[in-house]
Parts: structure tokens; C-alpha cells; sequence
């Protein structure tokens, strides 16, 4: 954001990638900066933002490689539905609060079934209720609407990985796993 004669910004790193670093090395075209390795904000001069922009780019190219910019996700263990309860939730809950620092944890359960048929709901996020065994859970995936449709053929089977949260509505509330990624297994 440039406002009168200075310009500003922020911004947050990915594992890998020291961002106070990489500012410090393009230092000559700031006016000032501070941060950490994972977050930093700046400001600059309007007329050195193209030079910036440039030093920061090469500086970036020279310390990433492409592994370093493919996300991951890591899984903390895998799950049968059946042993999801409000009594593991509880515990799960023990290690609040939860943000960068500490993630809640992800699982992964194997195998699924679709229950029913999976729909759109909002702005492209996808809910479905899946089933293992003789146990169905509620799911949601925020801006997985795209798979509504490869999820609506029948007889196929999904890898799940996601969180587990309560969901609460209208003063009823339930166990429901929020997506973090799905494969589907078998057709």
C-alpha cells in the first residue's frame, strides 16, 4: 500500500524461507523493516519498489527450490471412524488453543464411503456425511466444491484427511470433520 510518500507492506514466509533474511538482503531499497523469520513488514520508498521487487525475486529464486514451494500436510495419525467420540474430542481439546504454533491435529481414515449424496453449500464448499463401518460422521471441506460431482458416483471409496471439530447450530451441536485433503481409493 503506498500512502503519500511512503509504501508499505507485510508479509508471511513458508517453511524453508527466512523472510527477515531475505529482507535484510535487499535492505538497500527500504526506508525500514523488522520481523522474524516467519513474518515481516516493511516500508519503502514508491520510486525503489521496482528495484525491491526485483532484488526480492532473486534473492527468493536463490534460496527456494520447487520442493519448497509444494504444500504439505502432515497427518498425526490415522483414525477409524469408530473411535471418534465426544470423549476424543475432549482430550484433542487439552492441547487448546489452537493456531500457528499449534495445529490441531489431522488424522487420516482409509476406505470411506460416501453416505448419501454430497453436496455444494456457500461459495464453492463441499458437504457430505461419510461412513465406515456401521459409523457416519458429517464432513466439510471449504473450497472443495469441485468435487461434488466425482463424489456422487456410486460404489466409490475416499481417503479422508481432516480435523476434527464440533459443529454448532441452532443450539444442537455434533462431531463433524473438516476436509484437509480426500483421494478417491476405489471406484
Amino acid at each position: 500500500m503506498v500512502d503519500k510518500d511512503e509504501g508499505k507492506g507485510s508479509g508471511r514466509s513458508i517453511p524453508g524461507f527466512d523472510m527477515y533474511d531475505a529482507l535484510k538482503e535487499c535492505s538497500q531499497y527500504l526506508l525500514k523493516f523488522g520481523g522474524h523469520k516467519y513474518a515481516a513488514g516493511l516500508s519503502i520508498d514508491p520510486k525503489n519498489i521496482n528495484k525491491f521487487k526485483e532484488k526480492f525475486k532473486s534473492t527468493s529464486n536463490k534460496k527456494l527450490q520447487q520442493v519448497d514451494l509444494t504444500s504439505k500436510l502432515m497427518i498425526n495419525s490415522e483414525l477409524k471412524l469408530d473411535s471418534i467420540d465426544d470423549e476424543l474430542v475432549d482430550k484433542l481439546n487439552l492441547f487448546a488453543p489452537f493456531g500457528p504454533q499449534n495445529l490441531r491435529p489431522v488424522f487420516l481414515t482409509r476406505n470411506l464411503e460416501i453416505f448419501g449424496e454430497p453436496y455444494m453449500v456457500g461459495n464453492n464448499h463441499l458437504k457430505m456425511k461419510v461412513k465406515q463401518n456401521d459409523r457416519v460422521l458429517d464432513a466439510i471441506g471449504f473450497g472443495f466444491g469441485d468435487w461434488v460431482k466425482p463424489l456422487s458416483m456410486k460404489k466409490i471409496k475416499i481417503d479422508l484427511v481432516y480435523v476434527i471439530e464440533r459443529s454448532t447450530w441452532n443450539g444442537n451441536s455434533k462431531l463433524q470433520l473438516r476436509i484437509k485433503d480426500l483421494k478417491i481409493v476405489e471406484i
